[in-house]
Parts: C-alpha cells; structure tokens; sequence
C-alpha cells in the first residue's frame, strides 16, 4: 500500500503518472460508478480489507496455508483415489496468493483444483466473497451486484469443458516385459486372461515400475482427464481384446483393441480417459494373456486461460478518509495484487457535496494502484472510500 509521502516522492521522481479522466463529480448519493457496477456498502469494504490481510498471510507462509487448505479437503478425499499432497501441491506451490485464497472460496475440490491449475480465474470467487454473492461461473458470465458482466468466458469454446491437446515426444510409459521395480503393486509381467491392471500414464509413473522409460521430457506429473496413446500387444498366444477405461470407474463394454494368432504383434493408437487428479490414470483388461506396451504422446486439460476475468473491487489503505469544509484531497485504492491487473477504480462518499476532479492510475515499481482527488464543496467534513478495479490475468 502506498502513502501520500510515498506517491509525492514518486511523483518528484518522475515516476510515471498515467492521467485517465478529470473533472469528474460524483452522483447524488456520492457514489461515482456505472450501471454495472458492484453496490459496495461498508461490509463489502470490511471484506475487501479482510482479502487483503489473508493474501498477506499467505505470502508470509504460503505453504502453510495450502497445507491447511488441502487439510480442509482431505477427509472428503478417498487417499486411495486422490493424489491430493504428490500431484496437486506442486502446482498450488506454484500458484501466487491471489489464486490461492480463490481456491480457499470455493465449495468443493474440484472447483478448488479448478482454480489452482488456472482453469478458473480467483477472482470469480474473491469477488463474490467481497460483493457478498453466490459466484457464477462456467457461463462466460460473472454476475455483480446490479447485473452481469461477460467478463469470464473460457479461453477456447463456450463452456467449462473445453480440451485442448499438448503433444510431447513419445515416450514408453509401460512395458510389462520389463522387470518392475519399487513401485504401488505389480505392475510387469504377462497380464493374464481377463485380468485387470491399473496403469500410471503421469511422470509419476516413470519410478512405480512399470517398466517403461526412466524420463519423459514433458510428460506432466498431474493427472489429465485424457491421453493421446499407443498400445501395443505383444507374446499373446489366443484370440483376445483389450479394454481401457479410467482409474476408478466401472469398466465399460468396449474394445480398444482386438488381437488375433496371425499377427505377431497389434497396436492401436486413440485418445484414452484418465482420472483428473487421481493416484492413476487407467485400467487396462485383456480377454487373452498378453504382455501390454503403451506409449503416451501427449495429454489433453481443460484450457488454462481464460479471456478477461473476474472484476474484484479492492479498497485503499484508507477508508472511510474525512475531508473537511472546503477541502481538497486525495485518496489510494488498494495495490492489485500479483495475478490481476489494474483496469480501473472507483469512489464511495459520503455525501454529493464531495466532488472527484480527477482520478489516475498511478504504477509503480511494486504495483499498480487507482487513486482520486477530492473537493469538498459542503460546510462539514466527509467520508471518502477508494477502490481499484482489478482484473483476473492469466
């Protein structure tokens, strides 16, 4: 947050100052803002302040504050399916605070998950805490308190399901003829007739023994929701197929591959559905004992940006500023924290016969942040209440 010494010193310095409008007033109630935008009353400027003390929190001990958001998640997580702590803990490390305390908003893991892998912006989330409301998301729509923006539409396609497919250079992620080494289960050896084997197709499954490569440039170590393969059957001495479907879900009645006595070796190559977020990826069943090899070349995610964003209003340092009888003044709104970038601001007062004659965007080596003049025109002292509008970047 900066002070009034701060941006004088700044301004002597010739830091920039970027004038966006003047002589501007505010409307009868002392509110400047346009028809869409959030009613902000003092709970949502307490809320504002509390955003910004939790991001502080978490930049001071980010780790701690994803270890105690994953504790919140866990007992509804079954350990055996989801990977919460190995796959996904790496990415929230990753994450800045703003995506974090996103995250800690959401209701449900996915969402939570959704947030942290940059599917979903925070601040739909951050926003709708501070603006008191149930977020919309997945629309291409973000709902404020007057209306609704189409601020949030999904970077490829409409809705929230949107793939989109990263190859990498093929690489052997399983081989059964090789020898297993220290891993979760057997996973070499001969499958035999109508077994089922369940197979790790992240990097993680380059050290569960399954006797593919030792690296993969580019193979992710989270979980995808699908997989470009090729399978290949191999010392199959009966007719048989091969069925594959994703880690914990019920098999289904399809073939991926069928394989016959006169061919030496089949493969077949397609997109196959993972677990998003699991301790694997799929299950793999043979009608016929047969060795499997399986290469991944490349994964598909729901597309991890998002054009525009969520609008969340922050409030200054100082709310709530008075300014007496025929005073002039100015008054900060909050410093955009990493993960937004500032589009904009806005003025509560307390009364119309405070006036704004100009409102600037003031950037800094450590941020941006909005800021207004103000003149009292009235015979007693007002309130004065500034905000930055921050925007979702990915």
């Amino acid at each position: 947050m900066f002070n009034r010494a701060t941006l004088r010193v700044a301004a002597v310095s010739a830091v920039l100052f970027v004038m966006v409008m003047s002589s501007t007033s505010a409307g009868q109630d002392g509110r400047r803002r346009s028809a869409t935008d959030p009613v902000l009353d003092q709970a949502a400027a307490q809320r504002s302040r509390d955003v910004q003390r939790e991001l502080a929190r978490i930049e001071a001990n980010k780790e701690a504050f994803i270890d105690e958001l994953f504790g919140r998640w866990a007992p509804y997580l079954d350990p055996m399916v989801y990977d919460l702590w190995g796959s996904l803990k790496p990415v929230a490390m990753a994450a800045t605070p703003w995506r974090l305390l996103g995250a800690s908003l959401t209701s449900d893991f996915e969402s939570g998950a959704r947030v942290l892998r940059g599917v979903v912006g925070p601040g739909w989330y951050i926003s709708a805490y501070i603006e008191g409301r149930e977020p919309v998301v997945g629309s291409g729509t973000v709902q404020t308190g007057v209306g609704v923006s189409d601020v949030g539409a999904a970077a490829i396609g409409g809705g929230m399901e949107s793939l989109v497919f990263t190859p990498i250079s093929p690489c052997r992620i399983v081989d059964t003829r090789g020898v297993g080494a220290a891993g979760p289960g057997v996973r070499t050896g001969i499958l035999t007739a109508g077994s089922t084997r369940v197979f790790d197709l992240s990097a993680d499954g380059l050290t569960e023994g399954q006797g593919g490569d030792t690296s993969c440039p580019g193979l992710p170590a989270y979980q995808h929701k699908a997989w470009a393969v090729n399978i290949t059957v191999f010392g199959y001495s009966d007719l048989g197929h091969l069925t594959v479907w994703p880690y914990t879900y019920a098999k289904p009645s399809t073939s991926f591959m069928n394989f016959f006595t006169t061919a030496y070796a089949v493969a077949n190559a397609g997109a196959v559905t993972g677990c998003l977020g699991c301790l694997n990826s799929i299950n793999v069943s043979v009608a016929a004992a047969t060795h499997v090899i399986i290469d991944v070349m490349g994964y598909y995610e729901e597309a991890t940006g998002f054009a525009g964003g969520a609008v969340t209003w922050l409030v200054g340092p100082e709310p709530n500023y008075s300014i007496g009888p025929g005073g002039t003044d100015w008054n900060d709104g909050a410093t955009c924290p990493a993960g937004t970038v500032l589009i904009g601001g806005g003025a509560d007062t307390s009364n119309g016969d405070l006036v704004t004659s100009a409102h600037r965007v003031v950037v800094l080596p450590a941020g941006s942040n909005w800021y207004e003049t103000y003149k009292n025109v009235g015979t007693i002292a007002y309130t004065v209440s500034t905000y930055s509008r921050c925007m979702d970047v990915k």
